[in-house]
Parts: structure tokens; C-alpha cells; sequence
């Protein structure tokens, strides 16, 4: 008998079972281990943001950057793992969307 990919708890495909929509300030999204795949940008920040894997209440740094959120563009494909927590920076007057899941 076949075993679907779902049920092995395999992905078929990109995506994420989770979205975060409407995020203008920083924000942790997820605290745990996971996977980040999009972060749609709504509206363009004056100055770039991050993506970061960390838990709350630390401080973003470098060490913890997954991808940096760029000042133009519609959407950033990261499909990356995090594993202390998932916390977005949208940048300065930015507004984004983030699909995330396990």
C-alpha cells in the first residue's frame, strides 16, 4: 500500500501551514523550531529588516540573521529552518506577511 507524503509527514511541495499577515513592527512570530518559506512584502520599509531565529526577548544580531528583508521586491523565498523561535523585523515604515510552519 502506498504511503502518501502527507502522512509521512513529509511536504510535497513549498509553503507553509501558518501565516502571518499584517506585521509593521518587530514581532516574534513562533518561539520553538520550524521552517520560514515566504516573507511577502506588503509595503516597502525606508530601511531593511530581518528575518531571525531566536527566541523572544533577545535582541537581533547578525549571529542570528536568516535573511535580510530587502527595501523593494514583493516576495523573499527563504524556505530555511529556525530552531530557538521565528522573529521578523519588517524595517523601518515596512509591512510584511511571513508562511511558516513545522
Amino acid at each position: 500500500m502506498a504511503t502518501f507524503p502527507q502522512l509521512a509527514g513529509i511536504r510535497p511541495g513549498p509553503g507553509g501551514a501558518q501565516v502571518a499577515k499584517n506585521i509593521s513592527t518587530p514581532t516574534q512570530i513562533a518561539t520553538g523550531y520550524g521552517t520560514v518559506f515566504r516573507v511577502y512584502i506588503n509595503a516597502t520599509a525606508s530601511a531593511g529588516g530581518g528575518v531571525y531565529d531566536m527566541a523572544s526577548g533577545g535582541t537581533p544580531s547578525a549571529d542570528n540573521l536568516i535573511a535580510v528583508i530587502p527595501t523593494s521586491g514583493l516576495t523573499l523565498k527563504i524556505e530555511a529552518p529556525y530552531y530557538s523561535g521565528l522573529y521578523v523585523d519588517p524595517g523601518t515604515g515596512g509591512n510584511v506577511a511571513v508562511s511558516y510552519g513545522i
